[in-house]
């Protein structure tokens, strides 16, 4: 009986080492991973830097090669339109004479305590000068004349515009400095141009700077990476000893690179792991102790009372509602993941509209100069292509970060979507899985967007993979056209009578199937039979978005180790009814004012619409647009939705009754409840979505026309 008592008395202490160890193990796993988090997400901030100062230098360096071969007689007339155009940093422009004689285009700067920041083999250089306020790059190129045409960009406003908001923990910073340990960039000024292992030691020779020149070292040697070493607050007057990271990234220029760095405080990592990890362990501590007070009133009320059926049932009760709350947990957090996807996904989708504006442009001008049926045009034609399925990406992309959006729907192809589907899928399929397909169209279209309806079969396709597993199996795809009568028998309720024919397709696996219960609840958002951290429940709840709103409908049948069958009904137009005719008649009836802050943008719209014989006046400011307005008479405004902070809909709203007669469009990145509430209102008279061209321009037009 001794023996006994000692033994159930060591249990206690085993159990509570084995709680300990794995509190250890969990705590080492959950640190590591959200550390490892923490440093990819500062790792992209620098690469995403990177990549916007690679691209800015590339642009000065073009422009700069440009205005070295422009000729001596137009020379400086060019060089001070180019200033005055200049939204990019470019401050001025001096030829530099053997002798070192400047000659300013705007007005003269004081720049001095030049350093060479990077030089190249054709020999052309980068220097860092300074004022008495500002911090400069001067790009420097030799002309054909022999002397130095030399570029002014005004570093410090870049750093101030672009880079020093992006906030990196309490004290962290971001760094630009080269291959030697040269500063290019920093928030304190003072530290621009200073070697960061030299310089800093004259300034303080007693500090240890063994772990930052390591870290100087292994930055040097790698391409992008995370460093952690030891350092200092350099603008800390006390410039006291810490632990840092410092996520960072190179980029050539010239005969050296760029290392662009995210430094942070290791105490801003470290710090909110501990709290939360001291938080979880409380709640599970205080867990552990609810339960255990359970169990003993559980177990008293056992022998007390032998009939505990009412105890039990709140017990369940609570089970369930501990369970309820830790999945409302689990859909919060996947929520504000999905918003802090679409905030950023918003500014990035602005940027590859610009991006895509002049490479559709380009190819439009390329297949009306080249020759019909050439291999020029045809090459052409398959860069608007690319291009256009490019902007139905963004559009899906930008998505994410707006609710209530409207979706511009096209006249598509049905058989060509699903040949290119099915190809699609064919190659995403494991070796094991067989897919057959039986497309039964021919000329049948639907109004549609083609990347949401691409989604919608490659998600419902992916689930079947899955259900099939490892095992052989197969997946058909079948599409037919069937009347409006042959669907409501299938569907069994009434529908409206606005369709005569839909698209019926139907994928069916051999899968492992389902139950009721699970069929029932497989297009609500969050629900998943996968493991966790596999799904996030949201595929076939969108699939059912997307048919939804292309007026469709969608449906599955399936069996537990029989497969499923999903089906999926869209209404079919007709094709001859949906595209939109522009005649080259309309077109050059029309007196049009385009306005937007790239230069570039309008210079591609303005060319284009000079080939079709279009009178085109094109402002970048909405200044230059009142004083236009004010000199020549415009059928129609094209204003950008925002240039330099002035909103496009306010101005179409200042002007509306000077010009009743003008057709007020404005030009947007994603459709929002503002524009939609300005076109109802009649504030404007439509939208025409980026990347624009003169095509969707004109189409526009046609269309606000068409409705007024």
């Amino acid at each position: 009986m001794k023996k006994m008592k000692k033994f159930l008395a060591v249990i206690p202490v085993i159990l509570i080492l084995l709680l300990a160890l794995s509190g250890i193990k969990v705590w080492k796993e959950y640190r590591d991973t959200l550390m490892k988090n923490q440093e990819d997400q500062l790792l992209i901030v620098t690469r995403i830097l990177r990549d916007n100062m690679a691209v800015a230098m590339e642009e000065y360096q073009d422009d700069l090669d440009f205005l070295c071969n422009v000729q001596a007689a137009d020379r400086d007339t060019i060089y001070e339109e180019y200033l005055k155009k200049q939204k990019n940093f470019i401050c001025n422009l001096y030829r530099e004479a053997a002798d070192g004689k400047r000659s300013y285009i705007a007005e003269n700067l004081a720049v001095q305590d030049p350093a060479l920041l990077a030089s190249y083999s054709d020999g052309r250089s980068i220097w860092l000068m300074s004022d008495a306020e500002n911090k400069y790059f001067v790009l420097k190129e030799k002309t054909d004349s022999g002397d130095w045409l030399c570029m002014v960009v005004n570093a410090g406003q870049y750093y101030q515009r672009l880079i020093s908001d992006i906030h990196v923990g309490t004290n962290g910073y971001i760094i630009v400095k080269n291959r030697e340990g040269t500063v290019i960039m920093h928030p304190d000024k003072e530290q621009w141009g200073l070697n960061i292992i030299s310089g800093r030691k004259k300034r303080f020779p007693d500090l240890d700077y063994s772990s930052l020149e390591n870290m100087l070292e292994e930055q040097r040697e790698g391409d992008e990476g995370i460093s952690r070493y030891y350092s200092y607050w350099w603008t800390n007057p006390k410039v006291k000893k810490v632990e840092k990271i410092s996520a960072y990234c190179s980029t050539e220029m010239g005969d050296d690179a760029w290392i662009i760095s995210a430094v942070i405080d290791y105490d801003d990592f470290y710090r909110p792991i501990v709290e939360g990890f001291v938080k979880l362990t409380m709640v599970f501590v205080g867990a552990l102790l609810l339960a255990g007070i359970l169990v003993f009133i559980y177990g008293r009320l056992l022998i007390r009372v032998r009939k505990s059926a009412r105890e039990i049932e709140d017990l369940k009760e609570l089970n369930s509602l501990l369970e309820s709350v830790q999945k409302s947990e689990n859909t919060i957090a996947h929520q504000e993941r999905l918003q802090i996807m679409g905030t950023m996904t918003g500014g990035i989708a602005h940027e590859f509209n610009n991006f895509l504006t002049p490479i559709m442009g380009h190819a439009e001008l390329l297949m009306m100069e080249l020759p019909e049926g050439s291999d020029e045009q045809d090459s052409a034609k398959e860069i608007l292509e690319a291009s256009e399925k490019a902007m139905d990406v963004v559009k899906q992309i930008s998505s994410l970060s707006r609710k209530n959006v409207e979706t511009v729907y096209k006249c598509v192809p049905v058989r060509k979507m699903m040949q290119r589907v099915v190809k699609m899928i064919s190659s995403v399929c494991p070796p094991q899985v067989t897919l057959e397909s039986d497309i039964q169209i021919e000329d049948e279209c639907i109004l549609g967007n083609t990347t949401q309806l691409n989604q919608v079969i490659l998600n419902i396709c992916v689930n079947a993979v899955h259900a099939i597993g490892k095992k052989e199996g197969n997946i058909f795809i079948k599409c037919e056209s069937v009347t409006a009568s042959h669907m409501e028998a299938i569907l069994e309720k009434d529908l409206p009578d606005t369709w005569k024919n839909y698209i019926f397709i139907s994928i069916r696996d051999d899968g492992c199937g389902m139950d009721k219960d699970t069929l029932r609840q497989i297009f609500d958002p969050f629900f998943t039979t996968k493991k966790g951290g596999e799904g996030t429940g949201l595929g076939l709840a969108l699939a059912e978005q997307i048919v939804t709103s292309h007026k469709g409908y969608i449906f599955a049948e399936s069996q537990p180790g029989k497969g499923s069958t999903f089906y999926i009904g869209i209404p079919a137009v007709d094709a001859e009814q949906t595209e939109a005719a522009v005649t080259v008649s309309e077109k050059r009836e029309t007196r049009m004012l385009l306005a937007d802050d790239n230069a570039k943008v309008l210079e591609l719209l303005r060319s284009s619409f000079e080939k079709l014989g279009i009178n085109v006046t094109t402002c970048i400011t909405m200044e230059e647009v009142s004083e236009s307005l004010k000199s020549q008479e415009a059928d129609v405004l094209v204003v950008e939705e925002n240039i330099e902070g002035k909103s496009g809909v306010d101005f179409c709203m200042s002007i509306a009754g000077k010009y009743p007669d003008m057709l007020r469009l404005v030009s947007i990145d994603s459709i929002s409840k503002e524009i939609v509430e300005a076109k109802r209102k009649g504030i404007i008279h439509g939208y025409v979505e980026k990347p624009m061209s003169d095509r969707s321009v004109l189409e526009a037009i046609r269309e606000c026309r068409k409705q007024l």
